[in-house]
């Protein structure tokens, strides 16, 4: 399952550099940055997980065993467990509609402020992310994974339609972020 998951995340980020790079018609070695900020943005907002297991919600089951794994310094098995148990996890901060706004903010100055390929790089990878992860419990159907995913800090009943619109809203904005950057 880990491998599936770094696998997924890699292509996808990957098909996007490749055709952000395509797109800009101007090929130079500072692209390299804008590589390895996306790579590095790919799984920046995995250390969520970690957060929530470790310091957020320690006393859950999952997060006893991470932290035994994590002081015996069994590093790749607590890695293993955290996907494993991935969908336990669903008050995330950064996996969350209000982080993920204000996520699109932050990408919108850092391209239009900064003038950073790395941090444009790494701002628009953790987008990227976000919204590969939205579309996937789309596709498969897991709406309600989808809400309480998404939506847990919203206190009003959002319906699943309001949540594709909110999902599609974000590709657009993802969409708009990158005309930017090209």
């Amino acid at each position: 399952m880990l491998k599936k998951e770094i696998r997924s995340h890699l292509l996808i980020t990957f098909i996007w550099l490749l055709l952000v790079t395509l797109l800009r018609w101007s090929w130079h070695w500072n692209l390299i940055f804008l590589w390895l900020g996306g790579l590095i943005g790919t799984f920046l907002l995995d250390l969520d997980h970690l957060l929530y297991t470790l310091f957020i919600y320690p006393q859950e089951l999952t997060s006893i065993r991470v932290k035994q794994l994590v002081d015996k310094r069994q590093f790749k098995e607590a890695l293993i467990l955290l996907v494993d148990t991935q969908e336990e996890r669903f008050r995330l901060s950064f996996h969350s509609a209000f982080f993920q706004l204000i996520l699109y903010v932050i990408c919108f100055f850092v391209l239009t402020s900064t003038g950073s390929l790395f941090g444009s790089g790494l701002v628009i990878a953790m987008a990227l992310h976000l919204l590969k992860d939205e579309f996937e419990l789309l596709v498969r159907g897991k709406d309600e994974q989808l809400h309480r995913w998404l939506f847990w800090q919203v206190k009003t009943e959002i319906t699943f339609r309001q949540q594709k619109f909110f999902v599609i809203l974000m590709l657009f904005l993802f969409i708009g972020l990158n005309i930017l950057l090209i």
